[in-house]
């Protein structure tokens, strides 16, 4: 029997696939005694271990574009932004009032954060997708109309924890 409130965190510095399930370099997780942790880094899925619920955060960034060059003319380049989905066994979670309840769109010069509780049962899986996440921008110069692209606009400090609830 896990402790109340265990929780399992996940992390990484960058993300920039579109249509994707998002992988993690670094986890942390407290109060768990599981010996198996729930929380793969390598698929990226959280595996609930016993029945109960579960409150998910999500928080993101999206970075910048690169700047550019001094004295280039160039049109305004449009925001950037990231989609992302918390899917549960594999699929996204549907309201017909409200649409998807496990979305969350992150926008320049603010943190994304979204939080949900689901009741989870032994062996249900939940992560985090992506829909599409800026990687680059056309830029057009004023006056010759040179095409050039721009990397950037990736998601940054993503954070995906889980925590389990004795309610």
């Amino acid at each position: 029997m896990l402790p109340d409130n265990s929780m399992w965190c996940a992390y990484t510095p960058e993300w920039n696939n579109s249509y994707s399930t998002i992988t993690y370099q670094t986890q942390n997780f407290y109060e768990s005694n599981e010996i198996d942790e729930p929380m793969n880094l390598m698929t990226g899925i959280f595996q609930a271990k016993t029945s109960g619920y579960y409150t998910v955060t999500v928080t993101a960034v999206v970075g910048g574009m690169l700047p550019s060059k001094p004295g280039d003319i160039l049109m305004e380049i449009s925001p950037v932004y990231a989609q992302l989905y918390v899917k549960v066994n594999g699929k996204l979670m549907m309201n017909n009032e409200k649409g998807h309840l496990s979305y969350l769109i992150v926008k320049p010069n603010v943190v994304g954060e979204l939080e949900l509780t689901l009741h989870l049962s032994a062996g249900d899986t939940v992560q985090l997708q992506t829909g599409h996440v800026t990687s680059y921008k056309l830029s057009r110069e004023a006056y010759n109309h040179r095409i050039t692209s721009i990397p950037g606009g990736y998601l940054e400090d993503i954070t995906f924890c889980l925590v389990n609830h004795e309610i």
